[in-house]
């Protein structure tokens, strides 16, 4: 399987169709985020949230596209199916989707821009990466209340 295979082939053709292969006018990824529309926001006006009014931008192409290759991810046995099943537990499913389209547009950019292999550690080395950071957590939480975690043995 080849890096671009792991993306989506059809997503990566959609974005070299309204991009072309050089993204250099994007000097960063959070860049390319924000045109893809893809970027979170909360507008605000006196501090206070305001109504959300629909962007327009013409890369909605490529919003869409990547949304439902974030959406095909569900059931799929990758970091990135985890992740998308990770957020929609927590989150929701629109948020997963939004989240999730959002880590393939920064893994497409890097590879266009850099050529940088987006290299699929799987599902399982990421739920591991995920409980052990979670562990972490909850040792450092528990510090600073004064206790100590110990591994129960089963």
């Amino acid at each position: 399987m080849t890096q671009i295979d792991a993306i989506g082939v059809e997503t990566v053709e959609v974005v070299l169709s309204e991009y072309g292969s050089e993204l250099g006018r994007f000097p960063t990824e959070q860049q390319f985020v924000s045109h893809v529309t893809l970027a979170p926001r909360v507008p605000k006006s006196g501090g206070k949230p305001v109504k959300k009014k629909k962007r327009n931008s013409a890369s909605t192409r490529v919003a869409a596209a990547l949304r439902m290759a974030a959406l095909s991810l569900r059931h799929s046995q990758t970091a990135l199916g985890a992740y998308y099943r990770r957020m929609a537990q927590r989150r929701g499913r629109d948020i997963a989707v939004f989240s999730t389209a959002r880590k393939l547009a920064t893994l497409i950019y890097r590879l266009l821009r850099w050529g940088q292999p987006y290299a699929d550690e799987g599902a399982a080395a990421y739920e591991n990466r995920y409980r052990q950071h979670r562990i972490g957590r909850l040792a450092a939480t528990a510090n600073e209340l004064g206790y100590k975690l110990t591994p129960v043995s089963a």
